[in-house]
């Protein structure tokens, strides 16, 4: 990890119980009320596995005043890294629907950094709602080049379109395609489509399902909510 890191560090006391850690935070009432779904399928999801959780609902601003909220997920990642081997982000707006499979299982030890990328039609679009790293200097190297990627501090895909623009993604007028390999592109293993799944056209089989967007439809996460409790009650 870098010494001289330009990451604003997170004021935390906290002490890791296990290995791992599934965190998330909320900044504002819309994104507070999807986290009020979401949380609890993530604390099941977290316990069941033996993994630690963190999430935090801001109501005011986000932990960097001086970057969009959605910033805050880059500082929470580099401050709990140090702690622990794996941290698994998931949105405000995610939500589990089936715990049942540790996504530990799919992920390769030798890769930093996880996550998934939805295809529509020509454009791949990397997708940082769920984003799993595990503690290793090249995740460290990525994190703060993706800090100081300020060209695209207030692009509407924020941190986002700043790693995908250093993974060799032009985010830029939504283009949405591969140019070329960087350096950065091998420190990224890209996940089935069930792990980040689009509320919107969801894949076959889902694991966490995504309501990314403007717009937040909290009834129908209430309904997915539902749904993983009699689910997990079959469990």
């Amino acid at each position: 990890m870098s010494v001289n890191s330009t990451i604003p560090a997170l004021k935390i006391a906290w002490t890791p119980r296990s290995r791992m850690l599934v965190c998330s935070l909320a900044v504002g009432e819309p994104h507070i009320s999807c986290m009020r779904w979401m949380a609890p399928t993530a604390r099941y999801y977290a316990e069941r596995h033996r993994m630690d959780h963190l999430l935090l609902p801001l109501y005011h601003t986000g932990l960097d005043p001086s970057r969009p909220t959605a910033w805050s997920k880059v500082i929470v990642l580099n401050h709990m890294l140090k702690l622990y081997d794996t941290v698994i982000w998931l949105d405000a707006d995610t939500i589990i629907v089936n715990p049942g499979v540790d996504i530990r299982s799919e992920l390769d030890p030798l890769v930093p950094m996880h996550m998934v990328a939805h295809r529509l039609g020509r454009k791949t679009i990397p997708n940082t709602g769920v984003w799993v790293c595990h503690n290793d200097p090249r995740t460290f190297e990525l994190l703060e080049a993706v800090w100081n990627h300020t060209e695209l501090v207030h692009d509407g895909w924020w941190e986002q379109a700043a790693l995908m623009d250093l993974i060799g993604y032009e985010p830029r007028g939504r283009v949405c395609r591969f140019r070329k390999p960087t350096p950065f592109t091998p420190y990224v293993r890209f996940l089935d489509e069930k792990w980040n799944s689009r509320y919107t056209a969801p894949a076959s089989e889902t694991y966490i399902l995504h309501y990314s967007g403007p717009d937040k439809p909290l009834a129908d996460m209430e309904r997915k909510y539902k749904t993983f409790i009699r689910r997990i009650a079959k469990l």
